[in-house]
């Protein structure tokens, strides 16, 4: 048996925490990346995607290297958006990867699996559809379903704050792993532009968007049971090739940075 508990959180307030913690890391995050100046911009561009600044006059214009591409940047939201993306979302990930891992877990079961020792406190829904009105809360034995077969519900949300129980090699290992996104991406998405540069490799990226929003909706509405750091990447993966098409828009419908910038500043101006 299941046991209810009046220490549970109520679901308003596991709802608060888990949407309310989202919206203030994108809300600041995207804050600090449109405010911080352009040199300290390429320099996590750098860092993260291997994008390397071509030359730059002040802090207020920089030309950046693209896979070969050049790319103007200054002071302005429209020029600054894509790339705040694409650091903002690898960043976003990385920290919901660590805050899932550490800090606070979550868990959404559709099937008959068995209760986590990781998130014990539980909400039971009829479906998926019915998520911000649960039929009750509570705290799941070990080795018991979730969903027990008896009950009309098909769906349940549950969380476990696991700070306590992590050790210093629990949160080293967990680093490794946002770490390893990160390496991941730098090594990719470079590629994944390059491969995109021509029709036949924007064709392909475009299939392979579409193919991965078809499979997030699949197993969103067919209730598989998938981890929310899976969610996470599939997103990610959807905004950066998203970034890409951007780029290559940017890169057909303007001309190379480069080739305008020594024909009206004295090449003296130049850093």
């Amino acid at each position: 048996m299941h046991s209810i508990v009046a220490r549970m959180l109520p679901y308003g307030a596991y709802a608060a925490i888990l949407f309310g913690s989202i919206a203030v890391i994108v809300i600041a995050g995207a804050f600090i990346l449109l405010k911080i100046s352009l040199p300290r911009l390429v320099g996590l561009l750098g860092s993260m995607f291997h994008f390397k600044q071509v030359r730059n006059i002040g802090s207020d214009y920089v030309v950046i290297d693209v896979c070969e591409d050049k790319f103007e940047l200054v002071n302005t939201i429209s020029s600054r958006l894509p790339f705040v993306f694409a650091v903002g979302m690898c960043l976003l990930v990385s920290i919901l990867v660590f805050i899932e891992g550490c800090i606070f877990s979550t868990r959404h079961v559709y099937s008959t699996r068995v209760c986590s020792i990781r998130t014990p406190n539980c909400y039971l829904f009829v479906t998926d559809l019915s998520a911000f009105h649960p039929l009750y809360n509570f705290i799941c034995e070990p080795d018991l379903p979730v969903i027990p077969s008896n009950m009309s519900a098909s769906y349940a949300v549950c969380y476990g704050f696991v700070l306590p129980d992590q050790s210093s090699i629990d949160i080293l290992s967990q680093l490794g792993v946002c770490t390893g996104i990160q390496e991941l991406v730098r090594a990719l998405y470079p590629l994944a532009y390059k491969f995109g540069r021509e029709k036949r490799g924007r064709v392909c990226l475009i299939i392979l968007l579409c193919l991965l929003v078809i499979l997030e909706i699949i197993v969103l509405s067919i209730q598989i049971n998938i981890s929310f750091t899976t969610i996470i990447l599939i997103t990610l993966v959807q905004v950066l090739l998203i970034i890409i098409f951007i780029l290559h828009y940017r890169r057909m419908k303007n001309p190379s940075s480069q080739d305008r910038v020594g024909s009206y500043i004295p090449i003296d101006d130049v850093n």
